[in-house]
Parts: C-alpha cells; sequence; structure tokens
C-alpha cells in the first residue's frame, strides 16, 4: 500500500484555499477541468447553500495519488462562524497548509488559525499565494508572518517577479547535492536546532545534504521550523512543489503499532445509510463487521459498513489500513471526539471555540413541530456546538450559533436536507453564572415513599475558564457509591440553568454528606434531589453574572483612529496603543460580545468600507448585573420543590 499523507487546508476567507485545492486535483490528473468556487463549481463544496454562497460551511475530503503516494485533503471551512468545523477536522491530519494572501498579509483570523495549530502541535507548512499581485511585497509579508506567527520560519523558495509574471525557484533540493550559497539562511537556521550540524557548521566541515535534509524534517514534524513556499493557486504555479514538499517529509513516517486505533472527527447522516462516523486510523486495520472498542465511553459496536470519501461520493471498501480516513456505519454510540481502539492517542481536544449567541427556531408550519425537533436533533449530533435543547414545557427550540452568517447557512440546511422552512428569532447573548462565594447546598427527598436520598454539598467558585469540578467526602457506609455516582452524573445538568437562567460554571462542589436507606433508596432519588441541592445553594450563596468577551484586530485608515477609540470607549472595550502600518492604523484588545455585534457592520458602513474588524471567542469575564440580562428559568425549577417532585415523577405534564 502507498504511503498516506492527511492533510488540511486553512486560511482566511479568499485567501484561496478551495482554489488550491481545485488545482491539486487537476495536478493529480482527478479532473479534466477545474472547478470555481464563485460559480459555485468546487468540487470540495458540494452543498447547495455552499455552491449558492460560494463559501465553505462544512469539511470536506477529497482523495487522490501523486507519486505513489495517497493524500487525503480535508478542505476547511474559512469564516470565523464555522472555526468549530475546522478544530474537528484537525483531528484527522498530519500536517497542515496555512495559506496567506500576499496581498493581505497576516490577518485575524489567520492568527487564530496559527495559535489553534500551535495548541494541537500539528506540524505546519506556510504557503503565500496571489504572489503575482500588483503591489505584492513579499519581504513585507515574511516580516508580517515572523512578527505576527513565529520567528521560526525559513523560506525553502526564491521568487523572480513579484506582482507580475513570477518564477518560483526552489532553494532546497530533493536530490543529494552540495550546500549552496543560497541555502546559508537554512543552514543557520538549522544548526540551531541540532547540535550535531551546529558543530560541522562552526567548523567548517563539508555537510552531507541528506543529514541536512533529515535535520529539516525532524524540524518541520516537530513544530520547530514552518517552511515557507509560493503559489499562484488560479494559475497553478507552485503546485507541484507543495505536494513534492509534502511527499519528502511526511511520506516516510513510521511506527511499530498494530493493534488498530483511531478518532471520530466528524459524523454526518445520509439518506439511505442513516449515521456515518468519520474516522482517522492511527494504527492497525478495520474490517467490516469489526468489533471496535469506544475507550471514549467503555463501549463495544460492529462496523458495519466502510465507505471511502470523495466530496459527497463514497465508495465501498472491505478493509481500511493505518493512515487512511474513512466513513463506516453501524456506530450508534459514538460521538466526535471519541477515540477508537485500546491504544492511547495523544491529539489534544481542549478546544476553545465557544458559541456566544443562543436562538430560539421556530418552525413556519404547525405541522412540523416534531419534524424540526428531529432535524435539529440530527444537525446536533453533526455539530456539538449547537447544543441543542427542546424546552417541551414552554414549546421551544434553542441552539447556540457563532454569528448571523451560521443562521442563513442553517435555515438553508433545515429547507434543502429537511424540507423545513423556519424563522430564527433574534439571537441573544449567552451568559453565564458563576458562585459569588463558598456556602452549602442541602437536599433531602424522603416523601411520598418509596424514596430516601439526602445530600448536603459545598459549593464554591472556581478559577475563570475551569468548568465544572466535583468529588466526594462522602464514606461508602453512609452512601452506596452507585448512589454517590448517580449525583456525580447529574451534576452537568443540573447546572445547565442556575438562579438568573443561565448555565452555571466555573463551580467546585463536594460532596460533603449523604445518607441512602437499606429499603427505601433507589439510584433515582438521587438523580432528583442533587438539583434541588444545588440550586438551594445557589439561592442562599447567590451567583455572579458572566460575559463573553471578544479579542478583536482593528485595520482602519489612521484618520479614523480619534472615532474609532471613542466607539470603543463606549462598547466597555481594553486595548493597547495603537500600531501604525503606512497609512493605516492597527487597534487590538478585548470587547464585550453584547456592546460589539453590529460593531462589524457599522464600521464598515462608516468607513466606506476601508476599515474593518475581526472579532473571536476569548472567554468569559465577571460583570454587574445591570450590564448583562436575566431570565425566567426554563421548565419547573427545582426550588418549586412540590411541582418538580411531580414533574420529574411524571405526576403532572
Amino acid at each position: 500500500m502507498p504511503s498516506i499523507i492527511n492533510i488540511a487546508i486553512l486560511a482566511h476567507v479568499d485567501a484561496g484555499k478551495t482554489t488550491l485545492t481545485e488545482h491539486i486535483l487537476y495536478e493529480a490528473g482527478l479532473l479534466s477541468k477545474m472547478g470555481d468556487v464563485n460559480k459555485g463549481t468546487a468540487t470540495s463544496d458540494y452543498l447547495d447553500v455552499e455552491k449558492q454562497r460560494g463559501i465553505s460551511v462544512i469539511a470536506s475530503q477529497l482523495s487522490f495519488g501523486f507519486e505513489n503516494v495517497q493524500f487525503n485533503i480535508i478542505d476547511t471551512p474559512g469564516h470565523a462562524d464555522f472555526i468549530s468545523e475546522v478544530e474537528r477536522s484537525l483531528l484527522a491530519v498530519d500536517v497542515v497548509i496555512l495559506m496567506i494572501s500576499a496581498a493581505d498579509g497576516v490577518q485575524a483570523q489567520t492568527k487564530v488559525l496559527w495559535h489553534l495549530l500551535q495548541k494541537l502541535k500539528i506540524p505546519t507548512i506556510i504557503v503565500i499565494n496571489k504572489i503575482d499581485r500588483i503591489g505584492v511585497l513579499i519581504d513585507d509579508v515574511i516580516n508580517d508572518i515572523k512578527s505576527e506567527l513565529s520567528e521560526s520560519v525559513i523560506c525553502i523558495q526564491s521568487i523572480e517577479g513579484e506582482g507580475n509574471t513570477t518564477k518560483i525557484t526552489s532553494l532546497r533540493k530533493y536530490q543529494p547535492i552540495e550546500i549552496i550559497e543560497a541555502q546559508d539562511s537554512i543552514l543557520e537556521t538549522l544548526a540551531e536546532l541540532d547540535d550535531n550540524l551546529l558543530e560541522k557548521y562552526i567548523q567548517g566541515d563539508s555537510i552531507d545534504n541528506e543529514f541536512l535534509l533529515d535535520v529539516y524534517k525532524n524540524a518541520v514534524i516537530e513544530n520547530k521550523i514552518y517552511p515557507i513556499m509560493y503559489s499562484i493557486a488560479k494559475n497553478g504555479l507552485g503546485i507541484r512543489d507543495i505536494l513534492n514538499e509534502l511527499i519528502s517529509i511526511f511520506s516516510s513516517k513510521t511506527d511499530n503499532i498494530q493493534e488498530f486505533s483511531s478518532i471520530v472527527y466528524k459524523v454526518e447522516y445520509r439518506k439511505g445509510l442513516g449515521k456515518l462516523c468519520y474516522l482517522r486510523i492511527f494504527s492497525g486495520e478495520l474490517h467490516k463487521k469489526q468489533l471496535v472498542y469506544n475507550q471514549s465511553k467503555n463501549i463495544e459496536e460492529k462496523v458495519n459498513i466502510i465507505k471511502k470519501v470523495f466530496s459527497d461520493k463514497l465508495y465501498d471498501k472491505e478493509l481500511a489500513e493505518k493512515g487512511e480516513i474513512v466513513a463506516v456505519t453501524g456506530l450508534t454510540e459514538t460521538a466526535i471526539g471519541d477515540v477508537l481502539g485500546k491504544v492511547e492517542l495523544s491529539r489534544n481536544f481542549d478546544f476553545n471555540n465557544q458559541a456566544i449567541l443562543t436562538v430560539q427556531v421556530k418552525e413556519l408550519d404547525d405541522s412540523n413541530y416534531f419534524k424540526l425537533s428531529e432535524a435539529l436533533t440530527i444537525l446536533d449530533i453533526e455539530d456539538p456546538n449547537l447544543q441543542f435543547k427542546w424546552y417541551k414545557d414552554e414549546h421551544e427550540y434553542h441552539i447556540n450559533i457563532n454569528g448571523w452568517i451560521q443562521i442563513q447557512i442553517l435555515e438553508q440546511i433545515l429547507i434543502d436536507r429537511f424540507g423545513i422552512a423556519t424563522k430564527f428569532e433574534t439571537p441573544e447573548i449567552i451568559y453565564k453564572e458563576t458562585p459569588s462565594k463558598m456556602g452549602f447546598g442541602n437536599g433531602d427527598y424522603t416523601m411520598p415513599k418509596p424514596c430516601w436520598a439526602v445530600i448536603k454539598l459545598q459549593i464554591e467558585p472556581g478559577e475563570r475558564g475551569t468548568g465544572i469540578s466535583y468529588s466526594s467526602d462522602v464514606s461508602v457506609n453512609d452512601a452506596l457509591l452507585k448512589y454517590q455516582k448517580e449525583v456525580e452524573r447529574t451534576i452537568s445538568t443540573a447546572l445547565e440553568q442556575g438562579i438568573k437562567g443561565w448555565e452555571v460554571t466555573d463551580i467546585i462542589i463536594r460532596l460533603v454528606e449523604a445518607q441512602d436507606h437499606i429499603m427505601h433508596s433507589r439510584a433515582g432519588d438521587f438523580a432528583i434531589v442533587t438539583p434541588m441541592a444545588i440550586m438551594n445553594g445557589l439561592q442562599e450563596i447567590g451567583t455572579d453574572l458572566l460575559e463573553p468577551i471578544m479579542s478583536f484586530e482593528i485595520n482602519a485608515p489612521d484618520d479614523l483612529l480619534g472615532q474609532i477609540s471613542g466607539d470603543l470607549h463606549k462598547m466597555r472595550a481594553v486595548f493597547g496603543q495603537p500600531v501604525f502600518k503606512g497609512t493605516n492604523v492597527i487597534i487590538s484588545g478585548k470587547i464585550p460580545a453584547a456592546t460589539s455585534l453590529e460593531y462589524p457592520v457599522q464600521l464598515a458602513s462608516r468607513s466606506g468600507g476601508k476599515a474593518s474588524i475581526q472579532m473571536n471567542f476569548s472567554g468569559y469575564k465577571k460583570i454587574d448585573d445591570s450590564y448583562g440580562k436575566i431570565r425566567d428559568y426554563k421548565g419547573i425549577s427545582p426550588l418549586d420543590r412540590a411541582k418538580y417532585i411531580l414533574k420529574v415523577r411524571n405526576a403532572i405534564r
């Protein structure tokens, strides 16, 4: 079997990502005619909504062979609203091509992607595209990369005629040669990373090119350096060099693990097939009808069908091997991020992206009420960031989103895939709650029998961004372990709404007392009493409101500095000293999402399109209640003890 290289192509919107993908497929001989993203004919954009809008909204996989190597490309969305789709795709890849437009340089979204790649420790090749644009100065772009992304970059090509008809020349040959003068800067950079090479370089010894290439490859794989290459994607210039570079570095990676291991990076529902789980296989083999162990959920499930994937097309496979990306059926309980097999994987799943808006979705035809619930449930499995909630008492459906573009896309998807016309209400900022201080919450559920569950929880605030922490000090002599486990299992659900109507986070909960009854206790009793104890405790000690904060970067003509600074102060922004670049000014800092949602449109309109702002989620910050919003509890609150108990016992509807 040929070597397999799995790559993702990442970029800010309009950097040429999908165009590059089309030319790669053309060079590989898979396309006789290249598609055009602007005309809706790009191979990787197969959804109707992608064709209509000329943007990618889901990750698309394409496979091809080149120089006896199999490539699997994951073409990812570039718009910030779909960053979670990018994050999930990175679970499957060996290397990323990060594209930067020579005309625009490093943009705010480029920096977001870069920080994500650094966090996940994924090897990265930087491709500067559109080098033929008039006025482009490559040295300025490279300096921008060094100052905004990393100093650890090396240019392995030279170009002639930038901003015009351009010739690209490789400085890094693929055959053993003598070191040439043009490679001195590369040699010096690599010498800093390898003691043996440094010694040879200092002493002026002859350096074998194969040895130099080994140092180079290892440095790229270990994220110590990042090669810079060039392209004009629309003309296909530089494409073969990029593919050859990937082959040179990544086709020889080997390991000795024989046992099956994989990770689920995507879930999709297809008509006639049902639930498809997309797997990246890291070791071993996968056969049809094979039982696989899900270490994330501690269950076994049987794989029924294995499919090779090319855009929206699926092809049957009997066997999948190490390195392959395939779609399988039969894994009904498996979810995105689950690790299959017993081998431990070192992939980092600690993603930072969070939706900052919640929106109510309504069906336009009452007869589609339950059909819409089914559709949103499917979309929620495909994109867990939606966090679909059905408030049955209020007859309301709510999902979380990242922005207005996502709403428009979801509206179209609900029509195209499910035949449901919908209305999205005005989105609301997602606030959160956290305990104001340390205190206790008591709960007892002993009537009407048979039931018996008594608990006492210690509740205190946690560090910002730590989420939920739970522990138990209770002996099994006071409450059986299975009952204590039921308390732990119920905690996250019980914290979905606090006393101000929002999810409770950054909280430390300890079970300090518990009591069961040898005859009357059941596990469900402890699931009922836990929300009562938590809400009693939160009501007693109070909660602070948290609001989402965005990091922002504004690029604007410098004569707008005073006006923009005034706007930022009004929006409660915190920002640093402006940075002047030519006739433009760059302003960056942190700003509340609640005050800045409409500002991108206002800024563009006010500046005649000459100014722009890029915002990305940064974290949550405590605020005074007057700056936020307190909302009613949806459903029956555990604080309404009598009604709550009747509800959970199905005595009332």
